[in-house]
């Protein structure tokens, strides 16, 4: 088995070119197209098709994929290890992260580990909890960084608890209280994270008999931010957004109280990779730095 055409036919997938593929890896364009019809007949089917847009695996490549980026990740483990005991710590760490958790603790987290391991690769992917898991699914990240990770198809370690505040305009009745009552957001125009973004948005607005009239939806929590603070609604969005960023809007605790559990998970903490685990142990040092304890 030659682990370069399993290589080369993940990269052209992910890129939808051999040409591109093969210009990243370092190879012609002959020579890719040589190693995509050789990988063919070793599997004994066509796996790709070509379209106007460029190429794309057709059924049978689907089936394969996850399985060769499985294949891939356990064929760099090795070398990781082989590295290691070399006594050289290189390799890449792909990480799957809320915007939040990428804002505001993975530039302090990577500082740390890139003093230790400056020749560690470092991947950030800043997505919502649905594309995140799906990302895992498919084995694209070796590590992820957000919340609601309990029985999902990969190994989850709490990190931290992160307050869930309501978010109104500066001028608005509710900023002259200590915490917004839960049920006062029923009479509220919200402002409402796009889907896939509003995991617990949604999770607390379920609690109540109905929801508040959703007038805006957007994706962005910057976004959202400015919205609320123009006067064009209220919302929820998280203390470790809120703390760190400057406006003028003024965030409260709910009552009842409100949280997420944020965490990493891993697809399989003992199949993960040397440098993967490595740097989980900065991802827990700094959060537990950040809430004080040392």
């Amino acid at each position: 088995m030659n682990i370069r055409k399993y290589e080369a036919f993940a990269r052209a997938v992910e890129l939808g070119s051999l040409s591109k593929a093969a210009e990243e890896l370092g190879y012609t364009q002959s020579g890719i197209s040589h190693m995509m019809q050789s990988l063919e007949e070793e599997v004994g089917f066509p796996l790709l098709v070509r379209t106007s847009a460029g190429i794309q695996p057709n059924h049978e490549g689907e089936l394969l994929l996850p399985v060769i980026r499985q294949l891939l990740n356990t064929s760099e483990s090795l070398e990781q290890y082989i590295a290691k005991i070399k006594g050289a710590d290189t390799g890449r760490i792909r990480v799957a992260a809320y915007t939040s958790v990428a804002t505001y603790w993975l530039p302090g987290i990577i500082r740390d580990f890139q003093k230790d391991y400056p020749n560690v690769e470092i991947q950030i992917i800043e997505m919502g909890s649905g594309a995140i898991e799906q990302i895992m699914r498919d084995r694209k990240a070796d590590l992820c960084i957000y919340a609601g990770g309990e029985g999902r198809e990969f190994e989850w370690i709490p990190l931290c608890r992160d307050r869930m505040l309501a978010l109104v305009p500066p001028e608005h009745p509710l900023a002259r209280q200590d915490c917004v009552p839960l049920e006062a957001l029923l009479t509220e125009k919200f402002i409402m994270p796009m889907p896939d973004y509003d995991g617990e948005v949604r999770y607390i607005l379920n609690k109540l008999p109905r929801w508040p009239q959703i007038l805006f939806s957007a994706c962005s929590d910057y976004a959202i931010i400015n919205m609320v603070t123009e006067g064009l609604g209220v919302s929820i969005l998280p203390e470790l957004l809120l703390k760190n960023y400057g406006h003028s809007a003024v965030a409260l605790p709910m009552d009842p109280l409100q949280e997420r559990m944020l965490g990493m998970g891993v697809p399989q903490l003992k199949t993960a990779s040397p440098v993967t685990r490595n740097f989980m142990q900065y991802v827990e040092r700094y959060v537990l730095q950040e809430q004080g304890i040392q």
